[in-house]
Protein backbone atom coordinates (compact mmCIF):
# COMPACT_ATOMS: atom_id res chain seq x y z
CA UNK A 1 0.00 0.00 0.00
CA UNK A 2 1.67 3.12 -1.38
CA UNK A 3 2.39 5.83 2.01
CA UNK A 4 -0.22 8.50 0.53
CA UNK A 5 -3.08 5.92 1.02
CA UNK A 6 -1.71 4.14 4.47
CA UNK A 7 -1.58 7.67 5.77
CA UNK A 8 -5.32 8.20 5.06
CA UNK A 9 -6.07 5.53 7.32
CA UNK A 10 -3.79 6.49 10.18
CA UNK A 11 -4.75 9.29 12.64
CA UNK A 12 -2.30 11.67 13.61
CA UNK A 13 -1.33 10.05 17.40
CA UNK A 14 -0.38 6.93 15.21
CA UNK A 15 2.25 8.52 13.18
CA UNK A 16 3.43 10.29 15.64
CA UNK A 17 3.65 7.36 17.78
CA UNK A 18 5.69 5.49 14.98
CA UNK A 19 7.66 8.68 15.04
CA UNK A 20 8.65 8.44 18.77
CA UNK A 21 9.06 4.31 18.02
CA UNK A 22 12.02 5.49 15.19
CA UNK A 23 13.50 7.51 16.89
CA UNK A 24 13.85 5.45 20.00
CA UNK A 25 15.38 2.46 18.10
CA UNK A 26 17.59 4.87 15.98
CA UNK A 27 19.01 5.84 19.44
CA UNK A 28 19.20 2.60 21.26
CA UNK A 29 21.31 1.41 18.01
CA UNK A 30 23.21 4.34 17.67
CA UNK A 31 23.50 5.19 21.40
CA UNK A 32 27.71 4.25 21.06
CA UNK A 33 28.13 7.55 18.74
CA UNK A 34 25.88 9.51 20.68
CA UNK A 35 27.28 8.59 24.36
CA UNK A 36 31.31 8.87 23.39
CA UNK A 37 30.55 11.72 20.82
CA UNK A 38 32.64 12.88 17.59
CA UNK A 39 34.78 15.46 17.71
CA UNK A 40 37.76 16.61 15.20
CA UNK A 41 38.89 20.10 17.27
CA UNK A 42 41.76 19.92 19.81
CA UNK A 43 41.25 22.37 22.53
CA UNK A 44 44.48 23.40 23.80
CA UNK A 45 45.57 25.17 26.89
CA UNK A 46 48.55 26.44 28.99
CA UNK A 47 51.69 23.64 28.36
CA UNK A 48 52.39 24.26 31.75
CA UNK A 49 55.64 24.91 33.62
CA UNK A 50 57.74 21.70 32.49
CA UNK A 51 56.30 21.62 28.94
CA UNK A 52 60.06 22.69 27.39
CA UNK A 53 61.59 19.68 29.26
CA UNK A 54 59.00 17.17 27.43
CA UNK A 55 58.04 15.68 23.54
CA UNK A 56 55.00 13.69 22.48
CA UNK A 57 54.90 11.03 19.89
CA UNK A 58 51.84 10.35 17.60
CA UNK A 59 51.37 6.54 18.31
CA UNK A 60 48.85 3.92 17.55
CA UNK A 61 47.10 0.69 18.73
CA UNK A 62 46.10 -1.85 16.75
CA UNK A 63 43.17 -3.45 18.52
CA UNK A 64 41.19 -6.89 17.09
CA UNK A 65 39.65 -6.77 13.41
CA UNK A 66 41.96 -3.75 12.23
CA UNK A 67 40.52 -1.20 14.36
CA UNK A 68 43.81 1.87 15.01
CA UNK A 69 43.35 3.87 17.78
CA UNK A 70 44.98 7.54 17.59
CA UNK A 71 47.36 8.69 20.43
CA UNK A 72 49.96 10.69 21.60
CA UNK A 73 53.00 9.19 24.39
CA UNK A 74 54.29 12.41 26.03
CA UNK A 75 57.91 11.66 27.42
CA UNK A 76 60.67 13.74 29.32
CA UNK A 77 63.29 15.08 27.07
CA UNK A 78 66.00 14.86 29.32
CA UNK A 79 67.57 13.00 32.47
CA UNK A 80 66.54 9.44 33.58
CA UNK A 81 63.47 7.32 32.06
CA UNK A 82 60.05 7.80 33.16
CA UNK A 83 59.10 5.72 35.83
CA UNK A 84 55.47 6.13 36.27
CA UNK A 85 53.00 5.69 33.43
CA UNK A 86 49.97 7.89 33.20
CA UNK A 87 47.23 6.79 31.19
CA UNK A 88 44.01 9.37 30.34
CA UNK A 89 40.76 8.54 29.27
CA UNK A 90 39.30 11.81 27.72
CA UNK A 91 35.69 12.92 28.13
CA UNK A 92 32.71 13.03 26.05
CA UNK A 93 33.62 14.68 22.23
CA UNK A 94 37.01 15.03 23.85
CA UNK A 95 40.07 14.80 21.29
CA UNK A 96 43.05 13.72 23.43
CA UNK A 97 45.70 15.71 21.03
CA UNK A 98 45.91 18.37 23.80
CA UNK A 99 47.63 16.21 26.48
CA UNK A 100 50.89 16.92 26.08
CA UNK A 101 50.00 20.28 27.50
CA UNK A 102 48.41 18.51 30.74
CA UNK A 103 52.51 16.77 30.76
CA UNK A 104 53.78 19.80 31.27
CA UNK A 105 52.09 19.89 34.90
CA UNK A 106 52.87 16.72 35.57
CA UNK A 107 56.30 15.29 38.01
CA UNK A 108 59.19 14.80 35.90
CA UNK A 109 59.58 10.97 36.42
CA UNK A 110 56.01 10.54 35.15
CA UNK A 111 55.04 9.66 31.33
CA UNK A 112 51.37 10.51 30.01
CA UNK A 113 49.67 8.18 27.15
CA UNK A 114 46.19 8.80 25.71
CA UNK A 115 44.37 7.49 23.10
CA UNK A 116 41.33 8.70 21.10
CA UNK A 117 38.06 6.64 21.93
CA UNK A 118 36.80 4.83 18.74
CA UNK A 119 34.94 6.81 16.28
CA UNK A 120 36.91 9.86 17.64
CA UNK A 121 39.60 12.02 15.96
CA UNK A 122 41.47 9.33 13.64
CA UNK A 123 40.16 6.32 15.48
CA UNK A 124 38.35 3.83 14.01
CA UNK A 125 36.06 1.27 15.28
CA UNK A 126 32.76 1.93 17.40
CA UNK A 127 32.52 2.87 20.63
CA UNK A 128 31.01 1.24 24.24
CA UNK A 129 31.89 0.33 27.54
CA UNK A 130 32.76 -3.07 26.84
CA UNK A 131 35.13 -2.20 23.73
CA UNK A 132 36.52 0.98 25.09
CA UNK A 133 37.80 -0.44 28.86
CA UNK A 134 38.92 -3.56 26.62
CA UNK A 135 40.92 -0.73 24.76
CA UNK A 136 42.15 1.07 28.26
CA UNK A 137 43.65 -2.38 29.27
CA UNK A 138 45.29 -3.02 25.85
CA UNK A 139 47.03 0.71 26.12
CA UNK A 140 48.03 0.42 29.75
CA UNK A 141 49.87 -3.22 28.52
CA UNK A 142 51.00 -1.52 25.58
CA UNK A 143 52.60 1.47 27.64
CA UNK A 144 53.92 0.25 30.36
CA UNK A 145 55.47 -2.57 27.89
CA UNK A 146 57.01 0.20 25.98
CA UNK A 147 58.76 1.89 28.60
CA UNK A 148 59.61 -1.36 30.57
CA UNK A 149 57.60 -0.24 33.86
CA UNK A 150 56.99 -2.50 36.81
CA UNK A 151 53.80 -3.54 37.90
CA UNK A 152 52.52 -0.87 39.64
CA UNK A 153 53.70 2.38 37.97
CA UNK A 154 50.19 2.24 36.11
CA UNK A 155 48.37 5.64 37.24
CA UNK A 156 44.77 6.12 36.04
CA UNK A 157 42.99 9.43 35.40
CA UNK A 158 39.89 10.27 33.70
CA UNK A 159 37.53 13.41 33.08
CA UNK A 160 33.52 13.23 32.95
CA UNK A 161 32.68 10.00 30.67
CA UNK A 162 36.15 9.19 31.12
CA UNK A 163 36.02 8.58 34.41
CA UNK A 164 33.52 5.88 34.11
CA UNK A 165 35.86 3.94 31.59
CA UNK A 166 39.15 4.90 34.50
CA UNK A 167 36.87 3.10 37.41
CA UNK A 168 35.85 -0.38 35.24
CA UNK A 169 39.32 -0.28 34.07
CA UNK A 170 40.52 0.28 37.54
CA UNK A 171 38.57 -2.60 39.03
CA UNK A 172 39.24 -5.08 36.25
CA UNK A 173 42.57 -4.50 36.84
CA UNK A 174 42.08 -5.09 40.74
CA UNK A 175 40.62 -8.45 40.40
CA UNK A 176 43.46 -9.46 38.48
CA UNK A 177 45.50 -8.88 41.27
CA UNK A 178 47.32 -5.64 39.24
CA UNK A 179 45.76 -2.46 40.77
CA UNK A 180 46.40 0.57 39.35
CA UNK A 181 48.96 2.82 41.79
CA UNK A 182 46.33 5.42 41.93
CA UNK A 183 43.03 6.87 40.35
CA UNK A 184 42.27 10.53 39.11
CA UNK A 185 39.18 11.38 38.62
CA UNK A 186 38.13 14.45 37.32
CA UNK A 187 33.97 15.48 37.59
CA UNK A 188 32.81 12.26 38.19
CA UNK A 189 29.93 10.31 37.34
CA UNK A 190 28.16 8.13 39.61
CA UNK A 191 26.89 5.79 36.68
CA UNK A 192 26.18 7.07 33.33
CA UNK A 193 22.48 5.94 33.55
CA UNK A 194 22.40 7.96 36.72
CA UNK A 195 23.22 11.09 34.33
CA UNK A 196 21.13 10.09 31.47
CA UNK A 197 17.99 9.93 33.57
CA UNK A 198 18.06 13.89 34.53
CA UNK A 199 17.52 14.39 30.62
CA UNK A 200 13.95 13.96 30.11
CA UNK A 201 14.03 12.69 26.54
CA UNK A 202 17.23 10.47 27.30
CA UNK A 203 15.59 8.63 30.81
CA UNK A 204 13.38 6.50 29.10
CA UNK A 205 16.17 4.98 26.99
CA UNK A 206 18.05 4.17 29.78
CA UNK A 207 16.54 0.55 30.49
CA UNK A 208 18.25 -0.46 27.05
CA UNK A 209 21.49 1.15 27.77
CA UNK A 210 24.46 -1.08 26.93
CA UNK A 211 27.11 1.23 28.20
CA UNK A 212 26.02 2.16 32.05
CA UNK A 213 29.66 2.66 33.33
CA UNK A 214 28.36 2.13 36.98
CA UNK A 215 31.15 3.50 38.73
CA UNK A 216 29.84 3.13 42.49
CA UNK A 217 29.82 -0.61 41.58
CA UNK A 218 33.29 -0.64 40.64
CA UNK A 219 34.03 0.94 43.38
CA UNK A 220 33.68 -1.64 45.32
CA UNK A 221 37.19 -3.16 43.84
CA UNK A 222 38.99 -0.63 45.04
CA UNK A 223 41.12 0.22 47.77
CA UNK A 224 44.32 2.52 46.97
CA UNK A 225 44.72 6.61 46.73
CA UNK A 226 42.08 8.23 44.56
CA UNK A 227 41.83 12.21 43.59
CA UNK A 228 38.80 13.82 43.09
CA UNK A 229 38.58 17.10 41.71
CA UNK A 230 35.33 18.94 41.64
CA UNK A 231 33.91 21.89 39.34
CA UNK A 232 33.30 25.32 41.01
CA UNK A 233 29.71 24.62 38.93
CA UNK A 234 28.34 21.56 37.57
CA UNK A 235 25.12 21.32 34.92
CA UNK A 236 26.41 18.45 33.31
CA UNK A 237 26.92 15.59 36.08
CA UNK A 238 25.88 17.03 40.03
CA UNK A 239 28.21 17.57 42.84
CA UNK A 240 25.86 15.01 44.83
CA UNK A 241 26.77 11.87 42.09
CA UNK A 242 30.36 12.56 42.79
CA UNK A 243 29.73 12.57 46.55
CA UNK A 244 28.08 9.76 46.44
CA UNK A 245 31.12 7.93 44.42
CA UNK A 246 33.45 9.37 46.94
CA UNK A 247 31.27 7.52 49.91
CA UNK A 248 31.24 4.35 48.13
CA UNK A 249 34.99 4.29 47.16
CA UNK A 250 35.45 5.27 51.10
CA UNK A 251 33.69 3.06 52.14
CA UNK A 252 35.20 0.29 50.06
CA UNK A 253 38.91 1.75 51.86
CA UNK A 254 40.16 3.76 49.28
CA UNK A 255 41.90 6.59 50.53
CA UNK A 256 40.50 9.64 48.54
CA UNK A 257 40.97 13.37 47.96
CA UNK A 258 38.64 15.87 46.89
CA UNK A 259 39.28 19.56 45.92
CA UNK A 260 36.33 21.59 44.19
CA UNK A 261 38.31 24.33 42.11
CA UNK A 262 36.89 27.57 42.23
CA UNK A 263 35.71 29.52 39.02
CA UNK A 264 35.32 26.75 36.96
CA UNK A 265 32.49 24.62 35.36
CA UNK A 266 32.43 21.12 34.18
CA UNK A 267 33.81 21.74 30.55
CA UNK A 268 36.68 24.03 31.70
CA UNK A 269 37.42 22.46 34.72
CA UNK A 270 40.68 19.90 33.12
CA UNK A 271 42.26 22.52 31.37
CA UNK A 272 42.30 24.36 34.17
CA UNK A 273 45.58 25.62 35.58
CA UNK A 274 44.65 24.97 39.37
CA UNK A 275 42.95 21.84 39.03
CA UNK A 276 46.25 20.63 36.68
CA UNK A 277 48.80 21.81 39.17
CA UNK A 278 46.17 19.55 41.97
CA UNK A 279 46.69 16.70 39.66
CA UNK A 280 50.69 17.19 39.34
CA UNK A 281 50.84 17.89 42.71
CA UNK A 282 49.03 15.11 44.02
CA UNK A 283 51.01 12.98 41.80
CA UNK A 284 54.08 14.37 43.16
CA UNK A 285 52.99 13.22 46.51
CA UNK A 286 52.35 9.86 45.65
CA UNK A 287 55.71 9.22 44.53
CA UNK A 288 56.95 10.50 47.56
CA UNK A 289 54.87 8.12 49.90
CA UNK A 290 57.14 5.42 51.27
Amino acid sequence: MPLSTLATFLPAWAWALLAALALGVALIAGQGKLLFGRTWRIRRTDPGPAAARRHAEAVWLTRPGGVQLQGWLTLPSDGPPPRRLLLWFGGRNEHVAWTPDLAGWLPDDCALLAFNYRSLGQSGGWPSEAACVADGEAAATWGMARLALPPGALHLAGRSLGTGVAMQLAARLAAAGCPAASVALITPLKSLRAVLRRNPLLAPLTPWLRSPLDSVSAARALRGEVLVLLADRDRQVPHAHSHALVQALRHAGAAVTVHRVAGTNHRSLARTPAAMRHLGGWLLEESAAP
